[in-house]
């Protein structure tokens, strides 16, 4: 008999191998030498974006490149430039050059920022995306899922992202004996957001080192009935109101969160980390924002047989296009767990595509998976490669 851990558990330009230019890089904090995760790289045609081991590569017909992260001065390069240069990028944290903080004005100043969401967002365009996927059981990755696909978004319908897959990989690792079974999100839990509401929350600015943005802490003033109080921040352009990044953390005392029964089995489980970030960019075609890059963390304990384990998954998003207006033919419900998509496995495309390296860490996990997959009286390999 197998049990059920839901990990969702609390929640409120197609690749192209003709590509002129071709770079892969490091980037890392100058001062501190750490990589940098979440920098996006990008020109006018294409994007990419940094992994947790900082490492990027970017692929474009157009010479240019940017990286650009919040609160670091923005690097403005070329091709030419960077293949002449070593493998690592360093970045330098913006000067503490700091807006005063206005006392008591925050609350008002979100409600301009609100107000403008309907005017400073695109409503309806299409993007491609890469979307990474990892399950970790104390700290050992066991499942990994990439997906390329293109999705609209288009608010004026009443489901209003559709999602076509173009390519995927997906690979698990499960233990027989454990008899584990587990349902992840669907792509409309990951690209929904719950924004809180200004009359249920307390908003504070805070000191932020980019004088171009606003930073503005919030929490609910009330706990919600598992004990919770949610809480985050906002970045803000000062000049048009606009959100550019956004975390929302909604598990501020794990242990006040209420245990689960695990079905048909004698054990229990609860959440105790649920964390979002996600990013906004300005599309230079329409002048208006648009949904880049987003950032998923979901921690569970469950205790069985007398064991505690440990669950972590986390989504990675990011767009590799600037919007358009191409129509998407919807072939996986937005509804439905992303890990039971069936799409056949293309190594060309995944041998070729250079905008979604592996970390070491995954390099490991699928060194494990060739090593173990044959032992099929003692592992459970599920995927499609």
């Amino acid at each position: 008999m197998r049990y059920i851990v839901s990990i969702n558990l609390f929640f409120v330009c197609l690749f192209s191998y003709s590509q002129n230019f071709q770079i892969s890089k490091i980037v890392v904090d100058i001062n501190t030498k750490k990589p940098l995760e979440s920098v996006i790289i990008f020109n006018e045609n294409d994007y990419s974006t940094t992994n947790a081991d900082g490492k990027f590569v970017f692929v474009s017909q157009n010479n240019e490149v940017n990286l650009s992260l919040l609160g670091y001065d923005k690097i403005k390069t070329s091709f030419e430039k960077l293949k002449n240069t070593k493998d690592t990028i360093f970045m330098q944290m913006k000067d503490n050059q700091l807006q005063e903080v206005v006392v008591n004005s925050a609350s008002s100043y979100m409600k301009k920022v609100f107000d403008r969401m309907k005017d400073n967002y695109l409503q309806n365009y299409t993007v491609n995306f890469f979307l990474r996927s990892t399950l970790q059981k104390d700290t050992v990755t066991i499942v990994l899922q990439d997906i390329y696909a293109k999705k609209n978004r288009n608010t004026n319908k009443e489901q209003n992202t559709s999602v076509e897959i173009l390519n995927m990989r997906k690979i698990s690792l499960f233990v027989k004996k454990e008899n584990m079974s587990y349902k992840f999100p669907g792509f409309n839990d990951f690209f929904t957001t719950a924004i809180p509401e200004i009359d249920k929350c307390s908003f504070t600015e805070v000191s932020f080192n980019d004088q171009d943005f606003k930073k503005i802490e919030f929490q609910t003033k009330e706990k919600n009935s598992w004990g919770q109080i949610w809480s985050g921040y906002f970045i803000i352009n000062r000049k048009d109101y606009a959100i550019v990044e956004y975390n929302l953390i909604a598990i501020s005392d794990p242990d006040d969160v209420p245990y689960k029964s695990i079905l048909l089995r004698n054990g229990q489980y609860r959440t105790v980390k649920w964390n979002k970030l996600v990013q906004y960019s300005k599309d230079i075609a329409s002048n208006k924002y648009y949904l880049s890059s987003s950032k998923f963390e979901n921690s569970l304990e469950a205790k069985v047989d007398q064991k505690t384990i440990y669950y972590d998954y986390n989504m990675n998003y990011f767009v590799t296009n600037s919007p358009t207006n191409e129509k998407v033919r919807s072939n996986f419900s937005i509804e439905e767990d992303v890990f039971k998509a069936k799409f056949s496995y293309s190594k060309d495309f995944w041998d070729h595509q250079n905008q979604l390296p592996l970390t070491k860490e995954l390099e490991g996990f699928l060194k494990s998976v060739l090593e173990k997959k044959e032992k099929k009286k003692e592992y459970e390999v599920i995927g499609n490669f």
